[in-house]
């Protein structure tokens, strides 16, 4: 598919320049200039390649708008139009020999336009941050200091955050010391850049002004070449200790803020490992606001504990990882929280009369289509419909709304209303001041409304979280309980129980060290296979003609950053090179840059891994339901498996291979021990299993699933290559016998799962 230009400028008819290259628009859209400087018309949508030649014309263009721009409104529209340049282009123009007189002619006039439009008393928006481009653009030519900004520059840096200053004025007082700064030398990039961003973090990010800027650093910044380490350096100044503590609280949370709902989403910011070098500087504030310990402080330390957690837990690979932060973070705050607690008069639970029914309460970060409300909202299902559970219990879900994360989904409470569970929320109030709400706050109110309600047992699904570590710290419940969604080395003092899913159907479990309950748990089909409408068979077929036809699509969803993993590449690329025309669908939200950069490292050739990158395709975030059918085998990641997103993969038929985690033998041990169990179940109809019936589910489990199980790096090449043969042959016959093959033992699985997983629950919280 062509790439679409990235150059749009569109000008007046007359301000073309005679390039018998390119072609003059159509007359009939002619707009002649007037007072007003009608909205320009012809766009260079021909541009469909970066070439030197296009870049070149595109600025002549520009060059000639801007000399004939008569008002600021037509200058400012201009300075829009560079949102279609990279820096890169202008690093490709440079040794041109067009290139150096173009650059020069542009930072003249824009120095001169600029000049008077400040002399006017005019305001230059963050639009004007597009000069950056041309910054140190000229290596060989130094520009000679423009002193007539230095009155500008002056006046800005010594009103900047003076007293009586608001943030609105404030931003705009930003605007005007870079840019003259910028204007002055047209020099020392980086430097303008760590200024900008260690000024703009001090801002109120919830002012409207502040997303005109929150907007140009996700849009610009990549363009511009901001770098991950250029912004780690700008950030230390702010970060260090002494600084930090000088700041106002709301100064020092929009420190944070910046960094969380601002820089975190640039693309190549996202998720990024390097993040983790900020580490060490968020511990030592964190230390030392747990050590203050007053309200302010321990409010602080709360949502720092929550901001913390934010940024590492979305770059952790492994458990030693979560090990120790647990360590580092989790027990050295609750130990704070505890003392605090206590001397606050706020530690212990309710004294209330015990009511008719044990209430349950569970703990979430907010209530959202994610995979724990899939695996929760199935397992609470199968708890409302026993009955025995129902005489003895009643569930109440309790949200902390982290409108940090994202809101509450209505549609989310309504379905556990649905249920007979009652959704309390008694934080949202809280939120009405924005990125700046009370964690500290929103704990207090959870913790009265776990005594109105008089819950004896607090199930919390959370591992690090400022509020949950504080709930459980100052106890709020006489049995309090850790749910696991993955995460096996949580342990707090606090916590009296543990229980997972991920059990491998064991009613106890050992993982990490920690004994868990084990809670299998039958999944709502509607979750992993609901029904396709006519819209969703459409929008399948629609999404397949993106690729090419005859190709056999492989891929994952889930988290980029399980997938980066070299030998998971090596073993992936060794099957796709066999088969040219496979493709790999990426699915899911990360970085993709790390991803390709694992990938172009399993190549000596650097040329034949870009031929390869082009067959692989990062989607971003996209509907499960969807992809589910557009995928034809899922190749599991290892060491970093995937999760709930391959078992609903597999739900809607998928064949999937993955990397097991136990030997052939130790896989085989463990599942004839589960059958036995399996074969002393009864049938719905109170029947019981048969010996025939127990033969079929040994060989099926044990011997039929052998195709889609590797034991080894190279027994996973093997497998994934006989798979992805099947498909280019088309042996639909072995493709159905595979896929009957995973139905039957889901189908055994669920049955179990059904029965086992509610019994279970119940050993887990008696007391």
């Amino acid at each position: 598919m062509p790439q679409k230009s990235r150059f749009k400028l569109k000008i007046s008819h007359s301000l073309l320049p005679k390039f018998p290259k390119m072609k003059k628009s159509n007359p009939n859209s002619f707009v002649q200039l007037d007072s007003a400087w009608s909205e320009p018309t012809t766009s260079f949508q021909q541009f469909s390649t970066q070439t030197t030649e296009q870049i070149l014309a595109f600025l002549h263009i520009f060059i000639n708008a801007l000399n004939t721009a008569t008002s600021k409104a037509q200058v400012d529209s201009l300075m829009r139009e560079l949102y279609g340049l990279k820096r890169d282009d202008i690093i490709l123009i440079q040794s041109h020999q067009e290139g150096e007189k173009i650059l020069m002619d542009i930072i003249s006039l824009m120095r001169e336009k600029i000049y008077n439009f400040l002399s006017q008393g005019h305001i230059c928006g963050v639009e004007y941050f597009n000069i950056l481009l041309f910054v140190d653009s000229l290596a060989k030519t130094r520009f000679e200091v423009d002193t007539r900004f230095a009155i500008f520059n002056k006046m800005a840096e010594e009103s900047l955050f003076a007293n009586g200053i608001s943030d609105v004025e404030n931003l705009l007082l930003i605007e005007l010391y870079i840019l003259s700064k910028a204007l002055s030398t047209m020099h020392n990039f980086e430097d303008i850049i760590c200024e900008y961003i260690s000024l703009v973090i001090l801002i109120d990010i919830n002012i409207p002004s502040s997303l005109e800027h929150t907007s140009f650093i996700v849009e610009r910044f990549e363009a511009l070449g901001v770098d991950m380490r250029l912004l780690l350096s700008a950030l230390q100044i702010q970060l260090e200790p002494q600084t930090y503590f000088a700041h106002s609280t709301i100064r020092k949370r929009s420190i944070l803020n910046w960094q969380l709902h601002c820089f975190w989403n640039v693309s190549h910011f996202f998720n990024h490992h390097l993040w983790l070098e900020l580490y060490p500087l968020w511990k030592e504030i964190f230390y030392v606001l747990l050590k203050k310990g007053d309200i302010e402080s321990i409010d602080e330390a709360m949502y720092m504990q929550f901001f913390i957690y934010h940024f590492c837990g979305n770059n952790f690979h492994h458990q030693e990882q979560w090990r120790r932060f647990c360590d580092e973070i989790d027990r050295v705050s609750v130990q704070y929280y505890e003392e605090f607690a206590k001397n606050q008069g706020i530690y212990g639970v309710s004294k209330k009369q015990q009511s008719d029914k044990i209430r349950i309460g569970i703990l979430r970060d907010r209530l959202v289509a994610n995979s724990p409300y899939k695996v929760e909202y199935s397992l609470l299902s199968n708890l409302m419909r026993d009955e025995a559970f129902l005489q003895k219990y009643e569930i109440k879900v309790y949200t902390m709304n982290l409108i940090e994360k994202s809101a509450n989904d209505e549609r989310i409470v309504r379905s556990y209303e649905e249920i007979g569970i009652s959704v309390v929320d008694v934080v949202s109030p809280f939120n009405a001041k924005g990125f700046y709400n009370s964690h500290f706050q929103k704990a207090l109110a959870l913790k009265e409304a776990f005594h109105r309600d008089n819950i004896s047992i607090l199930i919390s699904p959370n591992n690090g979280y400022g509020i949950s570590d504080f709930l459980l710290a100052s106890r709020s419940a006489p049995l309090q309980i850790y749910y696991s969604h993955g995460n096996f080395v949580y342990d707090l003092s606090c916590i009296d129980v543990k229980m997972t899913h991920i059990c491998q159907n064991k009613p106890r479990i050992v993982h990490e060290g920690y004994e868990f309950y084990g809670v299998p748990v039958k999944m709502q089909e509607r979750f992993y296979n609901p029904p396709l409408t006519l819209e969703s068979k459409q929008q399948i077929d629609s999404i397949r003609l993106k690729f090419p036809q005859d190709a056999v699509i492989l891929g994952s969803i889930g988290r980029l950053v399980k997938l980066q993993s070299r030998e998971y590449w090596r073993c992936v690329i060794e099957i796709m090179l066999c088969f040219p025309k496979s493709i790999y669908l990426a699915c899911g939200g990360g970085n993709s840059s790390l991803i390709r950069e694992c990938i172009m490292d399993c190549f000596a050739d650097k040329a034949k891994g870009k031929i390869f990158l082009e067959r692989i395709y990062f989607t971003g975030y996209i509907d499960s339901t969807i992809y589910g059918h557009i995928i034809d085998i899922w190749f599991d990641s290892f060491p970093l498996e995937q999760g709930e997103s391959r078992i609903e993969y597999v739900a809607k038929g998928g064949l999937s291979l993955v990397m097991s985690k136990q030997s052939k033998e130790e896989r085989t041990q463990h599942l004839e021990k589960w059958i036995a169990q399996w074969a002393t179940l009864p049938h719905r109809d109170g029947s019981l299993k048969g010996k025939e019936e127990c033969e079929k589910t040994h060989t099926i489990l044990i011997e039929s699933h052998l195709p889609l199980i590797a034991f080894s790096e190279e027994d996973y090449i093997q497998k994934g290559k006989a798979l992805v043969e099947l498909f280019t042959k088309k042996q639909t016959q072995k493709i159905a016998s595979l896929r009957a093959v995973i139905a039957y033992g889901r189908a055994a699985s669920d049955e179990f799962r059904e029965i086992k997983g509610v019994q279970a629950f119940k050993e887990a919280i008696a007391f």
